[in-house]
């Protein structure tokens, strides 16, 4: 519980991201004893903790945490530990994570040393203090409010954004529109990327009332915001309507109280990397995502 507390700390130094939400599920699953994973010890102290989640064929490693000063000794031991344990069980294919390190800790090496691949991401954030966002009246098309009613179409929409993108390598939630369903409802039900905000989440709609687009949002902590997805049908990139759907996403949480609003993106998307530059959004730092395939390397 202490190392929980201790990274809640940390999250919010780092990141100005509030943990008490997940760290709150996390315990709740460590009291039930349905959360695997590894802790490294010394003696009775707790340096570091790993947990992973499986699903069928696949694993993500959701986060590894290690304590100063030993954090890097630590992280290195415990994340070889997870690796082995997974790569043991013959039925996984696949394991991905997407780990912000803390404490100054670099895992590159060690993903390298196990097989993964590695790919560059980078966590951007804008000043809503200082960012006007575009006047609603510009936008194209009709805007309409998030409804759970839009899901299985946004996953269709997202799907289809995501063929032959880097995301859809980096992340087998982009596989299909199933599992691009499954990932959207998490985001929605769970406080993983932050707690869900319908309020600043539209979907843009196409001539047939079909949606064509949307952005999700989350609030991270009492001042910043989150954008955990936005996603645009290949039929109507380069319109506008990316464009539309968040600054109307900005124009909300501004009028909300939210003074930073943040968003990952791959390095190698570049088109969508210099967009959101262009945006206003800034790199506050560089993190790595990690695939290993049971059948690209052993």
């Amino acid at each position: 519980m202490n190392l929980m507390t201790e990274e809640e700390r940390a999250w919010r130094q780092e990141l100005d991201w509030d943990f008490a939400p997940i760290r709150r599920i996390l315990f709740s699953f460590l009291e039930q004893r349905l959360l695997p994973g590894f802790v490294g010890m010394s003696g009775l102290d707790a340096l570091g903790y790993a947990y992973f989640l499986i699903s069928r064929t696949k694993s993500v490693i959701g986060t590894l945490y290690a304590s100063s000063p030993k954090a890097q000794i630590a992280a290195e031991t415990i994340l070889t530990q997870a690796i082995d344990s997974l790569k043991s069980n013959v039925r996984l294919q696949r394991i991905e994570s997407q780990i912000i390190p803390l404490n100054g800790i670099d895992l590159s090496a060690t993903f390298l040393r196990n097989g993964f691949q590695t790919f560059r991401r980078h966590y951007m954030e804008l000043d809503l203090t200082v960012h006007v966002p575009a006047d609603p009246r510009e936008r194209p098309g009709f805007l309409a409010p998030w409804h759970p009613g839009f899901l299985s179409a946004a996953a269709a929409v997202a799907y289809s954004s995501y063929r032959q993108e880097i995301d859809a390598v980096i992340c087998d939630d982009y596989a299909s529109q199933t599992s691009c369903e499954a990932y959207l409802r998490s985001l929605v039900d769970n406080p993983g990327c932050g707690i869900f905000q319908s309020g600043s989440s539209f979907v843009s709609l196409d001539g047939q009332g079909a949606p064509c687009g949307f952005i999700l949002t989350s609030k991270i902590s009492k001042s910043s915001a989150m954008i955990p997805q936005i996603s645009i049908h290949p039929a109507h990139q380069g319109r506008g309507v990316g464009a539309a759907l968040i600054q109307c996403a900005l124009r909300r949480l501004k009028s909300e109280g939210y003074k930073t609003v943040r968003l990952t993106v791959s390095h190698e998307n570049r088109r969508a990397y210099e967009w959101y530059l262009r945006l206003g959004f800034k790199p506050r730092r560089d993190f790595n995502a990690y695939t290993w395939q049971r059948d690209r390397l052993s």
